[in-house]
């Protein structure tokens, strides 16, 4: 399989690395900034709203979020790109209020199923400066900080669901995961295994 040269390949569930627990990250080195500036373009390329950097076979503790701008209506506005990276992100505080989402993720590409998780967190992370910060979040973004750090500790979010709807979501995942095999994804680096999805030139 071959790959754009500035885009990651995304790996699928199942694969070693996304059940593996993630190293700290080396803080905002130049190598770090280019790690997730990599992560950022594979990310807009997949049209997703979060990359951790296990997805991309890379076992360090970040990733990159962008979930636009917000409206003066309170909607998103995902035209607007808003970017930012989270180097050795931590949850330091979660609420005992907790709301359901229905999750998605680039790893478990056409799957969703319904998440419990607190409803606010604060989380303290090093930003792309370097700088350390803490912030309290709430909404979608406290749901996808969520499930990035979930993938910096080898989890995916079908394994937050209650048995019942894991398992019916994981029978879906076998299906779809097939025919991912078998005749390609939505863009050329969805990639599970090296020489099972060709790639595809647009």
């Amino acid at each position: 399989m071959t790959t754009t040269p500035d885009l990651y390949p995304i790996l699928l569930q199942p694969h070693p690395t996304l059940s593996t627990v993630a190293e700290p990250a080396p803080g905002a080195t130049p190598a770090t900034l280019a790690i997730l500036e990599k992560m950022l373009a594979t990310l807009y390329r997949a049209d997703g709203v979060g990359l951790a950097a296990p997805q991309v076979d890379v076992r360090q503790r970040m990733f990159v979020m962008d979930l636009g701008a917000r409206t003066p209506e309170g909607k998103r506005d995902f035209s607007v790109k808003v970017p930012k990276f989270y180097i050795n992100p931590a949850i330091v505080w979660a609420s005992e209020e907790t709301v359901s989402h229905q999750e998605g993720c680039l790893s478990l590409p056409g799957l969703w199923g319904e998440v419990v998780r607190p409803a606010r967190v604060t989380l303290a992370y090093t930003d792309r400066d370097g700088q350390p910060v803490e912030e309290t979040l709430e909404g979608l973004d406290a749901v996808c900080v969520q499930h990035e750090i979930d993938h910096l500790d080898g989890i995916v979010f079908s394994q937050r669901m209650s048995k019942l709807r894991r398992d019916i979501a994981m029978g879906k995942w076998a299906k779809l995961r097939k025919d991912i095999i078998k005749n390609g994804a939505s863009f050329e680096i969805l990639a599970a295994e090296a020489g099972v999805i060709s790639a595809r030139k647009d």
